[in-house]
């Protein structure tokens, strides 16, 4: 079979809003025009791209493929329903680099500083547009809180993305409690805490650990839960402070199953590989999920620092 090979031309446009591609979701590929020599105009999921073919399209041509995330990229699978036979295979949409994404965010009109930065990322991660007034107001807001910027951008895509308003002082408070400066009984009373757990998305779960013949707290820390609208669970993220050092886990899920677990503890080199094969070992009955070591600022809070971006590249 003859390869399609596909590759993006178009610059996105100040007011346009950026499609984010998801596990699962589904695309439009269109033929636009023919441009002679088995070169073709087309789009996939909306996004101009050029299309190079040995086989005949003709324009007009439409199917709709399936998104599937496989490691770093996106692999677009056309259904079976669409009648295309020569797209058997897929299109692989390859991750841009973090200078990309901040090329991104220029080409809609915004600074590419860290907070639209952060801010884009997490929406990226809640599958949210890119949508360029939206990060604006986002930024706006974060920069309120003084040494807490990137913390209260998070905070505040997450609270967008569940349509939850707090006041300012419901924010600083709920942002107090993410760094552990609440004690139990306040955390157990926090307002914003019961209102951002009423919704689907991320939902917070504070916690100690006691130690128990002396009733003595040992360690505390937060497991996060992202719960789709579909009410299955697609990343669960947790960290544990116990004796001045910090253990941090993000575990991504499919179908029930752990696909991935990215980590960060106090270790030494030398000792990482043996301590992942160990902890993959552990694992086995989850389902052998991939295990990574990662930098701490990629598994902090929401962990929406691993995310990706894509752009459209590769073949059919």
């Amino acid at each position: 079979m003859n390869p399609l090979y596909v590759s993006a031309h178009s610059q996105l446009k100040a007011s346009q809003n950026v499609k984010v591609l998801q596990q699962g979701s589904s695309v439009l590929v269109r033929v636009i025009a023919d441009k002679g020599g088995g070169q073709y105009e087309g789009s996939v999921a909306g996004v101009r791209v050029r299309l190079t073919s040995k086989n005949p399209l003709k324009a007009g041509d439409t199917f709709t493929a399936t998104v599937n995330l496989n490691n770093g990229k996106i692999e677009i699978t056309p259904k079976s329903e669409s009648g295309i036979s020569l797209l058997a295979d897929k299109v692989i949409i390859e991750a841009q680099s973090q200078n990309q994404l901040q090329k991104l965010l220029a080409e809609i009109g915004l600074p590419p500083d860290q907070i639209n930065s952060h801010i884009a990322l997490q929406m990226k991660q809640l599958a949210m547009k890119l949508d360029a007034d939206v990060i604006r107001k986002l930024h706006a807001l974060s920069i309120r809180f003084a040494g807490k910027e990137k913390k209260a951008a998070e905070l505040l895509t997450i609270l967008k993305d569940k349509g939850i308003e707090l006041s300012q002082a419901q924010l600083l408070e709920f942002l107090n409690l993410l760094e552990n400066d609440a004690e139990a009984g306040e955390k157990e009373q926090t307002p914003a805490l019961k209102i951002i757990n009423h919704k689907n998305g991320w939902i917070f779960l504070p916690y100690e650990i006691i130690e128990g013949s002396q009733n003595e707290k040992i360690g505390r820390g937060i497991i996060r839960l992202l719960i789709g609208d579909d009410k299955k669970l697609s990343k669960l993220n947790f960290n544990v402070l116990i004796n001045n050092n910090e253990y941090l886990f993000n575990l991504d899920f499919e179908n029930k199953k752990c696909k991935k677990v990215r980590c960060n503890f106090p270790v030494k080199d030398s000792q990482k590989e043996k301590l992942l094969a160990l902890l993959a070992k552990k694992l086995i009955g989850s389902g052998a999920p991939i295990i990574i070591f990662a930098e701490k600022s990629e598994l902090e809070g929401s962990g929406c620092e691993s995310e990706e971006f894509f752009e459209v590249g590769g073949r059919v």
